[in-house]
């Protein structure tokens, strides 16, 4: 060992208190010297010397010791275990705010000492973390520890966002524009620590991020800084893409974006509008907005709270219909009723067309049926006609034989006739499918063994009748299909 690091040594056995240890830590990591410092035994000696001179009594105290054992176990290169050992026992009672501390690296290797309190943590330590991770001002590095310790600790999602309200209703900051920068600060830590993490998400949790941007959002409707609250604003949908990405099943419930208008609200009319206008995240929502509302027409369904989402972003009802109606194109399977309430903004009634799906006409059905059976039949019999007919009548020279399929086929096309006027009169007609290769519908469709998930892709082997009134169609009898 050199001399100078001889003197260092005994510079750490002789400190008289934490703080002089801690300012002593600090020049030795300075001067490069620090892994010969803890070589070997050294390590715990220091440890040891460290807890002799905590005094257990004062908060700041166990703080300041919290933090000089974080600065070891940053150095420590694996031996974290060495240097912790005992430290829980000092942890018993929650030590004092991180804001006593000298600069942003004392408070971050403070964090990241109680981050090492073990699997059965003490129970102040997910308040205190709360508290302090969204009172620091501008100590990123220790923000970001404070908020491992939440995303570690925590089972869900659920308990996640009921976290995050808890740290912004407990923010005493009451200037709009510094408000807004303190929860910008925290939710960009937030997703830089949580970006790669997976939580289990068994409830919707729509109204839990509401309650996020109630607390977060208090009072900033008079902010100057627009650009600032257009950055807030996409942070916190952020928060609510990661409920699509948890779980995607989600993203087909109004609930989910229930969070949209509790965020206009809180903004007000500028700072919303602002928003709206220049958002990089926005375009994520909508499209997922957008494929909720095909999925949900392609099943028949119609859901106003889901449309009542999509108008929070939009600045007319005529825009977000545009853009639903070309979200739809293509899309040839879904009802064209269902499909015009959607595109219409709810403004077209669906209810009466529902109840007329629900209760289709018997008749209507059975006429459907029959046009089936007759088209199919109709191949076979005109090949009969002009085919075998002129043989049977060359070859067999039996006149009643003859006179009786003349007949036969002849009434057989009258029946054909009359059955096609009267699909007219009803407005009835075939979709003109088989063969084709199309997107399953479980509405519209019939799997010909039985429906099975997953299939997306199908051939009709059968085709579909359908009635068009009024420029609105509905399938009477489902298309046969089988899976490609």
């Amino acid at each position: 060992m050199s001399e100078t690091l001889q003197d260092e040594v005994a510079d750490i056995s002789e400190a008289q208190s934490l703080r002089e240890l801690d300012d002593q830590l600090t020049a030795v990591m300075a001067a490069r010297h620090v892994q010969e410092f803890i070589h070997g035994d050294r390590l715990s000696l220091i440890v040891q010397r460290a807890q002799a001179l905590c005094e257990l009594n004062s908060a700041e105290e166990r703080l300041l010791l919290a933090s000089v054992l974080g600065r070891l176990a940053a150095v420590a290169r694996g031996r974290s275990g060495e240097v912790f050992e005992g430290f829980q026992h000092f942890m018993t009672e929650p030590p004092a705010s991180l804001a006593v501390l000298q600069d942003g690296d004392e408070k971050a290797y403070a964090a990241l000492a109680l981050a090492n309190l073990g699997e059965l943590s003490p129970a102040w330590l997910s308040d205190y973390v709360i508290r302090e991770a969204f009172a620091l001002d501008a100590a990123e590095n220790a923000r970001k520890a404070l908020l491992i310790i939440l995303r570690d600790h925590s089972d869900d999602y659920l308990a996640i966002l009921n976290s995050l309200a808890q740290g912004f209703d407990g923010l005493q900051i009451e200037a709009p524009d510094a408000r807004l920068r303190r929860v910008k600060r925290v939710l960009e830590a937030w997703k830089e620590v949580a970006q790669d993490h997976f939580w289990a998400l068994e409830a919707n949790p729509g109204e839990a991020i509401s309650r996020v941007v109630k607390a977060a959002m208090r009072k900033v409707t008079g902010a100057k800084e627009e650009a600032l609250a257009n950055e807030v604003g996409d942070l916190l949908f952020e928060l609510l893409l990661r409920v699509v990405q948890l779980r995607f099943s989600y993203a087909l419930e109004s609930a989910t974006y229930a969070p949209l208008a509790t965020l206009k609200a809180h903004l007000g009319t500028r700072l919303w509008t602002y928003l709206r206008g220049h958002s990089a995240v926005k375009p994520r929502v909508l499209s997922c907005l957008r494929e909720a509302c095909l999925v949900l027409a392609r099943q028949g369904q119609t859901d106003m709270a889901m449309l009542d989402a999509m108008k929070v972003m939009y600045a007319t009802r005529t825009s977000m219909g545009n853009d639903l109606r070309r979200h739809f194109e293509g899309h040839h399977e879904l009802d064209s009723e269902v499909a015009e309430w959607w595109t219409s903004g709810g403004t077209k009634r669906a209810s009466n067309a529902k109840k007329e799906k629900s209760l289709k006409s018997d008749e209507d059905m059975l006429i459907g049926q029959l046009l089936l059976e007759g088209e199919s039949a109709r191949r076979p019999l005109d090949n009969v006609r002009t085919n075998l007919l002129p043989l049977i009548e060359e070859f067999v020279h039996d006149p009643v034989v003859t006179a009786s399929l003349r007949k036969g086929l002849g009434g057989f096309v009258e029946l054909s006739t009359v059955l096609r006027q009267l699909c007219r009169m009803r407005r009835l007609e075939l979709s003109g499918l088989e063969g084709e290769i199309i997107t399953y519908n479980r509405t519209r469709h019939e799997m010909v063994s039985g429906h099975q998930p997953g299939v997306t892709k199908v051939r009709v082997v059968r085709d579909q009748v359908v009635q068009k009134l009024y420029g609105r169609e509905r399938v009477l009898v489902k298309a046969l299909v089988e899976p490609v």
